[in-house]
């Protein structure tokens, strides 16, 4: 089922990437801002991991790829390598665009296997915790979700950000929603994963207060070692992974969470009011992402209500759905673009819809087991 699903989401979205950037017959997007910044970054960072290699992690080599006036540290480094590889191995057999000094649809085809990773992970994921008619649901809710597709066609952060919330959320759900805390081991390993997505966008910040609250809630005293161990072990990988960080760790970390709280002022458009992306009204990402769920995915989440009691599964997903929401409600907290910012709750809502389905046996007899 995962592999199958994995095909079919990258068979799907690069169908509908546009290979004309705003030409062809599909009328797809042309070339955003954004994309022009990361397709440059993801292209300049494989290049120098090339030539360079592991020594690229060297003082040395840090200070030549990561000090150079051509790196850009507005994101950290993870999400555009994904858009560099895909441009580097792609770009010699896909046609590009004139108007672009980069293959743009061969970037996007980064997108693409993101977005299919993370429907591969979701669906084995599912089927062998909950069952294959669990899987199947959750890998059709997520491929057709639009705003998940459309991301996925552009070379873009936010489907390389999905990938990192859900490889960082699922041992979460496997590891700490049974009744003992965590091992060392495990509580180590999810925050390896941890690191991994803070490595991808700053989006990574809004995972420590929902595991903070779980862990509390669900071990009181005994939550303090399994959450020393994942803060640890996720800081250490951001801050070894990334070597802009070491040129000038105090002043460079404070420059890049600078630089994501202060931006220009967005609008967007709410209702058929114009609103400055500070001044949006509170209840704006709640009514965005009701919106833009399929009304598959909202009758499956009634009926996973009706079915019975929440379990700790459950919980802790309602959780990591309401928790980027009401960050995102705060007054003064800038929102723009669609669901852009917080559609790293898409995939949680996808698996508690998805669970409605976890009563059905599958083709053994047996629902899936616990891993």
């Amino acid at each position: 089922i995962s592999i199958v699903s994995f095909f079919a989401a990258l068979a799907l979205s690069a169908m509908l990437v546009d290979h004309g950037t705003g030409i062809s017959r599909l009328n797809g997007p042309g070339l955003t801002i954004d994309e022009s910044f990361n397709i440059e970054q993801g292209v300049y960072l494989v290049d120098e991991f090339t030539q360079q290699g592991p020594l690229i992690f060297s003082p040395s080599g840090a200070k030549r790829a990561f000090g150079s006036q051509s790196y850009l540290p507005d994101h950290p480094p993870l999400g555009r390598i994904f858009l560099g590889v895909a441009h580097y191995l792609t770009s010699w057999c896909i046609a590009g665009s004139e108007s672009a000094a980069y293959n743009v649809p061969a970037a996007r085809l980064g997108s693409c296997f993101v977005f299919a990773v993370t429907v591969l992970v979701l669906a084995e994921f599912c089927q062998r915790r909950f069952g294959w008619a669990s899987a199947v649901c959750v890998a059709i809710l997520m491929i057709g979700t639009p705003s998940l597709l459309g991301h996925a066609r552009l070379a873009a952060l936010e489907s390389a950000t999905n990938l990192a919330w859900v490889v960082a959320l699922l041992p979460l759900l496997g590891w700490w929603t049974e009744s003992r805390p965590p091992s060392t081991l495990r509580a180590c390993l999810s925050g390896v994963f941890w690191g991994l997505l803070l490595l991808t966008k700053v989006q990574g910040i809004l995972l420590p207060p929902i595991v903070f609250l779980w862990a509390v809630w669900q071990y009181r005293r005994f939550s303090v070692w399994p959450l020393t161990c994942w803060l640890i072990c996720g800081t250490v990988v951001f801050f070894a992974a990334w070597p802009w960080l070491w040129l000038d760790p105090m002043h460079n970390f404070a420059h890049y969470l600078g630089r994501t709280a202060v931006r220009p002022t967005l609008f967007c458009w709410y209702f058929g009011e114009r609103f400055a992306d500070k001044q949006v009204p509170w209840h704006y990402p709640f009514v965005i992402t009701l919106f833009t769920l399929p009304a598959s995915a909202l009758l499956c989440l009634l009926a996973r209500i009706k079915m019975k009691q929440p379990d700790a599964i459950d919980q802790l997903l309602v959780l990591s759905i309401a928790v980027p929401l009401l960050v995102f409600a705060l007054p003064g907290t800038p929102v723009y673009d669609g669901n852009r910012l917080f559609l790293i709750v898409m995939p949680a809502i996808m698996i508690l819809a998805g669970r409605a389905f976890s009563r059905f046996k599958s083709a053994t007899g047996e629902t899936g087991t616990p891993s």
